[in-house]
Order: C-alpha cells, then sequence, then structure tokens
C-alpha cells in the first residue's frame, strides 16, 4: 500500500451496503438532471423547428427603413437571408377578389417564400410584373394551372396576370378569408399599390447566421439606426426558445427556470451530505483507527472526498444511461402517442449538454457535499475512536426534556436535535422538497391558463354565422342539444369595437353575452365583486381581466343610452379580438342594449363517446353557417396539458422518492451509530416497543422541521409565481394551495411510518449482549 488513499477501493467494497443509498443518491440527482436537460434539448430544438415553422425562420422584421439602410445590415451584419415585404386586404375587407373570391396580396422577395415561410412550391416565383403566384388550394378553388390567366378585381380597377406557381402556404387563413394569397414581386405589388391610392407599408425581414449573442446583435441594429422598440418587431415564439427575447413576459419565466435548478442542486446536495453524514458517523471507529496509524487529519479530509468521488464512477454513467433512455423512450411516446405540437421530437438523439450536465452536477454536488463529513470525520481523536462513538462526545449542555413528554420520545427529539448538522441536512432536505412540489403545482396552473383548451367550455364544435353577425336562430342551439352524444351546447351574442364610455371617456369594448351555464362555471374565476349581480336583465356587467385594459368593480360603462357598471371581475374568460376591453353580460341585459337575440356562435362540446352519425346531425342542422371542428386540436392541447402534468408529477415523485430513501437511510444509519447506546439502554431496562417509540420521535423531529420549513419556504415561492407569471398576465388571486399540503402531509407520514420499521425491527431481533458488541 502506497499510501492511505489505497484503501478507498478496498472501503468501497467492505462497506459498499452502507454507502448503498449515497450511490442511489448520487445515480437519482445524476439521472434528474440528465434527462431534464436531455428532454429539454430535444424539446426546444423540436419546438424551434415548430415555431420556424409555423411562424416562419426569421429573427426581427423592421419598420420604417429605407433601401440603403437595409442594404448596410446586409452588408455589415451577419444575415443569413433577408426580404421586404407588404401586403394589402390582410382583412378581407378592402374589396379584392379573384373570382368573386377574397384575395390578399402580398408583394414580397423570392427569399421570404422559399427562405423565411419555407413554403412548398409547384412552378416558380413570379419572374417579370405579369405574373404572380397563387395560394396551392386556388388550383381547386379556381379550376385553374401553371400558365393560366387570372383577374384580379380591385376599386382601382382589374389586372390581368399569368400563374407563375402555387405556394402550400396556410390553408385556414385561405378558409377565414373565404379565398386565396396572391404572392407577387415588389414592382407589381408596388404598381397595384399606386393605383390604389395606398401608401406602402414595408417590413424589412431579417434571419441572422449565428444565433448566439442575438440579444446583443439586435440592440446593436437599434442603437445603430436609432431604432425605437415600436420599429422592431421579434419573432417572439423562436427568438423565446433561443433564449434571445426581450420580452418581459418571457423573460420573467427565465429566473424561474434558474431557481428551480438552483432547487433540484441544494437538495442533492442536502440529500448526498445527510447520507454520506450518517455514513461517517457509522464509521468512526475506522477514521479513528486511520488516526492511530498515522494519518492526519488533512489525510483523512482527502480521504473521505476522494471516496465520495470513487462512488461517481460508477453512479454518474448508470444515472446518465438512464437519463438518456429515459429521454429516448419519453421523445416516443410524444412524438407517437401523444402527436399534434410533438411531431417533430427527434428520436434517439444524444443530448451532449445533458449528460454534461448531468454529469457536472453529480461531482458538483458529490464534492461539495462530502466537506462536512470530510471535517466531521477528521475531528475523530483516536481515544475517542476506541469506543466506537463520537457522537455523543461533545459538551452535554442539558439532559432530554421529560417533563412533559415520555423518556422514550425526549431521547428520540434529542437525538434529532442534538446534532445540529444533520438536523439541518435533512430539514432542508424535506423542506426543498416540498418547495419543488408548491413550485411544480403553481406551473402547473400556468399552463393549465396558457392552454385554454382545457377548459370545460372550449367547444368541439363551433358554428357562426357567415357575416360574423348576430343571425343564429336560438333554436338551433336547442334542436342540438337533444342529440345524442351531446355534452353541453351554449350560445353566445357578441359586438366587436362597440362604441362606449368607459368612466366618461369615449373608447369601444368588445362586448358578449353568457348564458346562465356558462356564467355559473366561471364563479371559480372571479378576482373581485360578486357574480350573482350580472344573471338576468341587470344594469350590471363583468369584466374578462387583461393586464392591458384594466377594468374594475365600480368602473361605469355607457353603451347607447344606458350606463352599466361592473360588477365583478374575473380571471378568464372569452379573449379579446379587437384589443378593446371586454365587457360580457346576461343574454337578457344584451337583447335589451342592443334589440337582437340571434346568436353569432354556437359551441359545442361532444361526449368522448359520441357518434360520427351525431357529428353529422349537427353539421346538417347547422347548413349555411360556418362549422369549425377542434376535436383534433383539443385532443392535441389536452394531450400537452396532461403531458406536462405526468411528467411534472413523474419528476416529484422520483424527489420524493430520494427525500423517503434518505430520511428511512438516515434513520436506520442513526440507529447503527447508536447501536451501542440502544443495547446500554435494553440492558437497563427499556423495552423493544420504547426503542420503537424513540426511534419514530427522532424521524418524527426530522418531519416535522422539514415540513413547517418547506411549507413556509415554498408558499412563499408560490405566491411568488403567481403575482409574477400568472396574476401578471393572467389575473386572478393567490389562494393557498391547500390540496397540495395536504398531499405533501401524507408523503410526510408515509415516510416517517416506513423510515422506522427497518431500524426497530432490526433492534428488536438483536440480542442485548449482542447489541452491546456490536461495532
Amino acid at each position: 500500500m502506497k499510501s492511505y488513499l489505497s484503501l478507498i477501493p478496498i472501503s468501497a467494497k467492505v462497506h459498499r451496503r452502507q454507502s448503498r443509498m449515497t450511490r442511489i443518491c448520487i445515480i437519482l440527482a445524476v439521472f434528474l438532471v440528465t434527462s431534464i436537460f436531455s428532454l429539454l434539448e430535444m424539446w426546444t430544438n423540436g419546438q424551434t423547428m415548430a415555431m420556424r415553422s409555423n411562424h416562419g425562420d426569421w429573427h426581427i422584421i423592421l419598420q420604417n427603413m429605407s433601401e440603403d439602410e437595409a442594404k448596410q445590415i446586409i452588408d455589415s451584419s451577419d444575415v443569413a437571408y433577408s426580404s421586404w415585404y407588404d401586403d394589402i386586404n390582410v382583412n378581407a375587407d378592402q374589396g379584392y377578389y379573384i373570382n368573386g373570391k377574397n384575395a390578399v396580396l402580398y408583394g414580397i422577395e423570392e427569399t421570404y417564400v422559399t427562405d423565411i415561410m419555407k413554403y412548398p412550391l409547384e412552378g416558380s416565383y413570379p419572374q417579370n410584373e405579369k405574373e404572380v403566384a397563387l395560394s396551392a388550394d386556388a388550383k381547386e378553388l379556381f379550376n385553374v394551372q401553371i400558365g393560366d390567366n387570372i383577374i384580379l378585381n380591385t376599386p382601382a380597377g382589374d389586372f390581368n396576370y399569368t400563374i407563375s406557381g402555387f405556394y402550400e402556404d396556410d390553408e385556414d387563413f385561405n378558409d377565414i378569408i373565404d379565398g386565396t394569397c396572391v404572392y407577387m414581386c415588389r414592382a407589381t405589388f408596388d404598381e397595384v399599390r399606386s393605383l390604389n391610392g395606398l401608401e406602402s407599408m414595408s417590413r424589412f425581414y431579417v434571419r441572422f447566421k449565428n444565433e448566439n449573442g442575438l440579444k446583443k446583435t439586435i440592440a446593436n441594429i437599434k442603437e445603430q439606426y436609432s431604432l425605437t422598440s415600436e420599429n422592431v418587431s421579434e419573432n417572439t415564439p423562436v427568438l423565446s426558445l433561443l433564449g434571445a427575447s426581450t420580452n418581459e413576459s418571457i423573460n420573467a419565466l427565465y429566473p424561474l427556470a434558474v431557481a428551480c435548478f438552483v432547487i433540484i442542486l441544494i437538495a442533492g446536495i442536502f440529500m448526498i451530505s445527510s447520507c454520506m453524514n450518517s455514513n461517517v458517523a457509522q464509521r468512526t471507529k475506522f477514521f479513528g483507527m486511520m488516526r492511530c496509524i498515522g494519518a492526519s487529519k488533512q489525510q483523512i479530509v482527502r480521504f473521505v472526498r476522494l471516496e465520495a468521488l470513487n462512488w461517481c464512477k460508477t453512479a454518474i454513467p448508470i444515472g446518465c444511461a438512464l437519463g438518456t433512455v429515459t429521454c429516448w423512450v419519453s421523445c416516443a411516446v410524444l412524438k407517437f402517442i401523444v402527436k399534434g405540437e410533438w411531431v417533430d421530437m427527434p428520436l434517439f438523439s444524444v443530448s451532449i449538454n445533458g449528460i454534461l450536465c448531468g454529469a457536472a452536477v453529480g461531482i458538483i454536488t458529490v464534492f461539495i457535499a462530502a466537506q462536512s463529513p470530510a471535517k466531521q470525520a477528521s475531528k475523530v481523536s483516536p481515544v475517542a475512536a476506541i469506543s466506537g462513538n463520537t457522537g455523543v462526545s461533545g459538551k452535554i449542555v442539558h439532559a432530554a426534556n421529560t417533563k412533559f413528554l415520555k423518556v422514550e420520545t425526549s431521547l428520540g427529539i434529542h437525538h434529532a436535535t442534538g446534532a445540529k448538522k444533520n438536523l439541518i441536512l435533512m430539514t432542508g432536505s424535506f423542506a426543498l422538497t416540498i418547495m419543488l412540489f408548491l413550485t411544480f403545482s403553481a406551473c402547473l396552473d400556468i399552463v393549465h391558463k396558457l392552454l385554454p383548451s382545457v377548459s370545460d367550455f372550449t367547444p368541439d364544435i363551433t358554428i357562426a354565422s357567415q357575416d360574423d353577425s348576430n343571425s343564429i336562430d336560438p333554436s338551433l342551439a336547442e334542436e342540438i342539444s337533444e342529440i345524442p352524444g351531446i355534452e353541453s351546447v351554449f350560445g353566445m351574442m357578441y359586438s366587436i369595437e362597440c362604441p362606449a364610455e368607459i368612466n366618461g371617456n369615449a373608447e369601444t369594448v368588445d362586448l358578449y353575452s353568457y348564458g346562465d351555464t356558462m356564467m355559473d362555471s366561471f364563479k371559480k374565476s372571479v378576482i373581485s365583486g360578486d357574480m350573482s349581480k350580472i344573471y338576468g336583465n341587470s344594469k350590471y356587467v363583468l369584466a374578462v381581466y387583461s393586464e392591458y385594459t384594466a377594468l374594475n368593480v365600480g368602473d361605469k360603462v355607457k353603451i347607447g343610452d344606458e350606463e352599466l357598471e361592473i360588477g365583478c371581475v374575473v380571471s378568464e374568460g372569452v379573449g379579446s379580438v379587437s384589443g378593446s376591453a371586454v365587457v360580457v353580460c346576461s343574454e337578457e341585459t344584451y337583447t335589451r342594449l342592443t334589440g337582437e337575440q340571434d346568436y353569432a356562435m354556437v359551441g359545442v362540446v361532444l361526449e368522448k363517446d359520441v357518434s360520427e352519425m351525431a357529428v353529422n346531425k349537427i353539421y346538417d342542422l347547422a347548413e349555411g353557417n360556418i362549422i369549425a371542428d377542434s376535436r383534433e386540436k383539443n385532443s392535441e392541447v389536452s394531450g400537452s396539458y396532461w403531458v406536462f402534468r405526468i411528467a411534472a408529477y413523474s419528476f416529484l415523485a422520483i424527489i420524493s422518492l430520494i427525500t423517503i430513501l434518505n430520511i428511512m437511510n438516515s434513520v436506520s444509519m442513526g440507529v447503527s451509530a447508536r447501536i451501542k447506546q440502544y443495547g446500554v439502554m435494553r440492558a437497563v431496562g427499556m423495552g423493544s416497543r420504547q426503542v420503537t417509540k424513540m426511534i419514530a420521535a427522532e424521524a418524527a423531529t426530522y418531519s416535522i422541521c422539514g415540513t413547517v420549513a418547506g411549507v413556509v419556504l415554498g408558499l412563499l415561492l408560490h405566491h411568488l409565481i403567481y403575482v409574477k407569471v400568472v396574476i401578471t398576465h393572467f389575473g386572478g388571486i393567490w389562494k393557498i394551495p391547500f390540496t397540495s399540503i395536504a398531499i405533501i402531509l401524507l408523503l410526510v407520514i408515509f415516510s416517517c411510518v416506513i423510515s422506522v420499521y427497518a431500524p426497530a425491527k432490526r433492534i428488536r431481533n438483536l440480542a442485548i449482549t449482542e447489541t452491546i458488541n456490536e461495532l
């Protein structure tokens, strides 16, 4: 043996059982980080691809730019590609038609459709001022082919063009406008715009080559060309995934993600350090013998640190492998079972960043966690180690308090509180788990707000009038409700940008009507006020919260000749179409205000086992109106919500498992470290039942301290997330999550019960003489 460090592999084999829990904690910590970071990278890559496909592969749009400035940006910046863009009749309300169908005109460069939007093309981009390209569905809509002529009707006259190609663009948009998109070169577009007397609203799309440091690149362009935030629009869905968005709502989420990661890291440190402390306490004689044969304190410290890092040789590869396999399985489930927005998830990709993060966290966590046990081991004196117990060698200030509690209970509490470091580690371990649990509980509420289709009133089938007017007979809703397989039917009247006065100021509101059943469902979303005032023919209306158009209880809203009062504010409901404040009233009040009683929209919620025959009957009854079937989309969004929910609770289950195993291991190893004390207690008359109660009191002390600290700190974090994200952006009020706390308490009680069983059984099965002689 060349040095004391040569004992490390030998000690690892001999004490393999004692170190098992520590190695399990390291494996689970590495597994969690590797799987989370790997999944995050796979999800980010998949979502980035999806966002580029849905929103375009661009980073910023610049407005009020001259041709020369745009050329300077292309020449001086790291630009991959760019394109000028302008449009006419994008809302299909300016009188541009082809064969009686609405036509939306786009003046773009070829890079816009090929590189930025990446629309598949049949044919070619318009090569001259006599050619245009159309949406792919125009072939069937107009029965035309490449090379055919079309006539574009505009307010200033008709234009004749030859079709050069067809782009597979947004079919949903074409359905909404009931027409097609027309793609022109800029010269053709400028001619049409000029003849129709329209001003140029050109925007300049930019996609940078290097996506590292995009925030700085965008800021430099703003500064160099004196551009305000109003002149620069970001592709927020893409930039947020790249961590480069300047959007305040998105940036508010980054610190929360970092905070969650730090909590996970600290939780790992506490758990591993607690296991190692118990491990060291159980092997005091071993370290004392090393001191007896000449090992210095520094050598003992180095020995414990290297022994801990030696566990990493097997624990880290196992944790990384488990994390990677978990990532592969999760990606496969999301891609082939959940589908929807997850179809772009890559399969069998290895996340180098995830593995490196897992390995780094494992090494850093173990190294930090080993500091305290190493110092504790170095303090073992050769003389004290001969007895095999140093845990009680310190100065005892006072004895266990037996005035109010029985001896065994007092001793259990005394054992838990006597070792301050171990108490802090155990309390911290429990507290951090509870904090994570409450944090993820708040995150689930955020996801619920972001995915509105999980609402009970998200329609599976929507029936809307052709011209968005209130022209659907209410009897249609009654007829549909009688069809078997229909869960609920509700109608809605609305007036978008309805002229109104808010507190004496002339403004507009989006006015909607709710039926009684719908209002009942939104009672749980009331932020302030009294929902009961809104029912029936009333002088009160409710407002849907918005961070941009805040209305409060008591505000006056005058519509026509009638002045109404905001009776309550709800955190969720129908959204604004025009950007105006959303005001909702009862159907009776709406009819009184406007004189209308027909619906503009009817929503149908289907039962899960509804037949296609029932759906076809709905289509037949609604003939002549616009019908949208959202079942597939709702299913995808609901699947995404449950994916996040399952992932969050799986993560919490693993953290909870680590905590349960940790307290079991700590109590068990604490018993082993005091085995002679328990032997002496039994020798002087303490029964096995009393020993069990003593161990239970020790475990309960850890649990109670950890629960109190965790619930208090967790509620503060839960409240912070609600204030920063939920209330700020969605409205609402913070409520104590009693359900989550109840689950936590059940988990804690379960941990205490099972942590007592094994060590108590071991002591009961040992003879008193054997216990006293146990090393």
